[in-house]
This record gives C-alpha cells, structure tokens and sequence, in this order.
C-alpha cells in the first residue's frame, strides 16, 4: 500500500496501518473472537481518533473494502466518501463463489507451471491476480507477507455473514474500480454493486488489469485523483 502516499498533497493526507496481527501490529490473538469484522471496524475507528480527522476519505482494496463499507454502515458520519478496488462483497454468499472462481484459475495457472503446486508465501499467488500472469512483479509486493493463521481465524469469526442491507443505507460518494481480470470474478463487483442501492456509485473498470493496480497505475491513479478532487461543500 506503500505508493498510495503520492496521493497526498497539501489537501490530502494518507494514512494506512496494518490490520490487527499482521505486518507490524502486534502478534496476532489466537481466538476467532478477536478478528470479528466490527473488531477490524473499531480499529478503524481508532485509526481515524489517533489523526484527529473529523472525517475522512476510506479506501478499500480487497478485504479491506469489506471493512471499509462496513466502517461507513457504522460510522456514516464519519466518511466523506469511499473508494474501492477489488472489493469483497458484503454477504458470504458472494464471497465465497468469488473463492471458487479464484481457485479455478489458480489451478489452471498450476497446470501451467506459472504457479508453483505447493505454495509457500503469498508472492507464489500473485501471478493468478494478475491480468498477466507474467507480469514483473514490483518490489512492492515481493515482501507482502502472508498470516494464514490471522486468515483463518477471521473466517471463522465472519461465519455466514450479510450486511448488504445496511450497505443499502449508505449514501456517500462511491468510487468502485474493478479490474477487467480480477480472478474473483465480475459476479461479486455486481453483487456489491446491488448492495449499494442508494449510494452515489462511480464503476469504473480497469483494462488489462487484476486485482492490483500496478498493473494499470497511470489509469488507477487518475481515476482516484479525479474521485478525490475538489468537491462542493
């Protein structure tokens, strides 16, 4: 998440973290309990009180956009609009045929050879997420560390989550980017999309992209920059 900071400017600060028992933060809980998705919501929370913003902007990439809509369902408040690439979806329904979709290209790239058979570090996936599966991968991402135990014990703690009703509430900006080959699937952008009913909802999808904008960041960052420009108060 590094090179979203070139987005800042005299009017825009970025701020990013690293979510509860990954990256820096602290070693991870070893109870479900303590990775329920309005857990990931109060930290969050706790971000935007340690800045001292009254409100914000909240990206979401991935996971994160799960929290980020969810953030805004409890906080509305608090969130001046919402930008989101790749996001999950709000209900485990569309979730988990999104991981279905993405495992079927994972083994299409294993029988390829363009996937190692036992994977050891996030970085053996990335092809699979990327529109082109041979694409260089930035430095950015060689180092990204994976905590399977953190992923499992937030699944647990999801269980047959939806939340797509209160996602209906929302009423801020939206800024979905969607990349064309995103291995999860166009099927959970439209349930996401669905969702968010009342929203003010900019889609835009990315070409020869994934699920990653580097791939696409002359595209991605224009499109964010425009979102986040000046806007009436």
């Amino acid at each position: 998440m590094a090179s979203l900071e070139q987005l800042a400017g005299p009017d825009l600060a970025v701020v990013t973290y690293d979510q509860r028992g990954t990256g820096r933060s602290t070693s991870p809980p070893q109870d479900a309990a303590s990775y329920a998705l309005l857990t990931y919501v109060a930290d969050l929370e706790a971000v935007r009180e340690a800045v001292g913003a009254e409100s914000v902007h909240v990206f979401g990439h991935s996971w994160g956009g799960v929290v980020a809509m969810r953030y805004a369902t409890v906080h509305p408040l608090r969130v001046r609009s919402i930008v989101l690439l790749g996001s999950g979806a709000p209900s485990m329904e569309a979730a988990r045929a999104a991981q279905e979709h993405r495992m079927q290209r994972i083994v299409a790239l294993q029988q390829q050879g363009l996937i190692p058979g036992n994977l050891s570090t996030a970085a053996d996936l990335f092809p699979a997420y990327f529109s082109d599966p041979h694409f260089e991968m930035p430095d950015e991402l060689k180092n990204a560390y994976y905590n399977p135990t953190v992923e499992q014990l937030t699944w647990s703690a999801l269980g047959e989550f939806d939340f797509s009703a209160e996602v209906g509430a929302l009423h801020q900006r939206v800024l979905f980017l969607w990349g064309e080959d995103d291995p999860f699937g166009l099927p959970m952008a439209e349930a996401t999309l669905d969702a968010l009913s009342a929203a003010d909802v900019e889609f835009v999808r990315l070409m020869s992209c994934g699920h990653f904008w580097h791939e696409c960041p002359a595209a991605f960052f224009s499109q964010v920059r425009a979102f986040l420009g000046p806007t009436p108060e």
